[in-house]
């Protein structure tokens, strides 16, 4: 009896994941090419970015690579995720074409905005105005959203957080 207890709990004993046999440590080099260009392309953003909002005023640089200027302050609480947020935007180009304006209400954390903006978003409280100028890496990306916005395209989102 004790020797088919011992058998029964060795054999339930889960086996240990082995890694494939061709996983190996060694970098891929298209993926090595690719990601210096994409270094380079978002060196040659930001630069261009930068240029841009000392021309147009005291911006502010994120960490995360967007630029920000609060134009007018809200007496509201700050926005934590999960957070339901109800902004007027106005979408515009570098050129100052604008694309659309529109009131959005979204859920903070939920991904319904570009990161860029969402990342924007936190840093302002209920009643805010802002511009922020984001980046294409940061906003719509390698594909756009056509017809309306280019591929490799920045955007200037002029923000009023209205709750």
């Amino acid at each position: 009896m004790l020797c088919l207890f011992c058998l029964i709990i060795t054999s339930c004993k889960k086996q240990s994941p082995q890694l494939p046999s061709n996983k190996g440590i060694e970098i891929d080099k298209n993926e090595k090419s690719l990601l210096k260009i994409n270094h380079q392309l978002t060196i040659k953003e930001d630069a261009l970015l930068k240029k841009y909002v000392e021309r147009n005023g005291t911006f502010k640089k994120n960490d995360l690579g967007f630029w920000y200027k609060i134009i007018q302050s809200g007496t509201g609480s700050g926005i934590r995720d999960s957070s339901v947020c109800k902004i007027s935007s106005k979408l515009r180009l570098l050129n100052g074409k604008i694309l659309k304006s529109e009131l959005n209400q979204f859920v903070m954390g939920k991904k319904q905005l570009v990161v860029g903006l969402e990342e924007g978003i936190k840093l302002m409280h209920k009643g805010d105005s802002a511009i922020f100028v984001i980046p294409w890496y940061l906003g719509f990306g390698m594909k756009g959203e056509e017809p309306l916005i280019p591929p490799y395209t920045s955007i200037i989102y002029e923000i009023k957080l209205l709750n």
